[in-house]
């Protein structure tokens, strides 16, 4: 991943203005509804979890912004 502006292209001026999870398949996987009271550990699937995020960010030195749409795929 290359840390330059798309408008100057200078290297290393962006910041994270705001991160933002868009799909994470994990977390709809632990919303499972519980039936009665559990004492034995209850697993979880995750082989092929996706987490897509999305990233705004903004140049240090010419106050552009503009976002990436990042996608992670996790294989255990």
């Amino acid at each position: 991943m290359t840390s330059l502006c798309p408008k100057c292209h200078r290297p290393f001026t962006k910041e994270v203005v705001k991160s933002e999870v868009m799909k994470n398949s994990i977390s709809s996987a632990l919303r499972a509804p519980i039936i009665g009271t559990q004492s034995r550990p209850c697993y979880v699937d995750v082989t092929n979890a996706v987490v897509e995020t999305k990233s705004h960010y903004r140049c240090k030195h010419c106050g552009h912004e503009w976002t990436e749409n990042k996608t992670v795929e996790l294989n255990a």
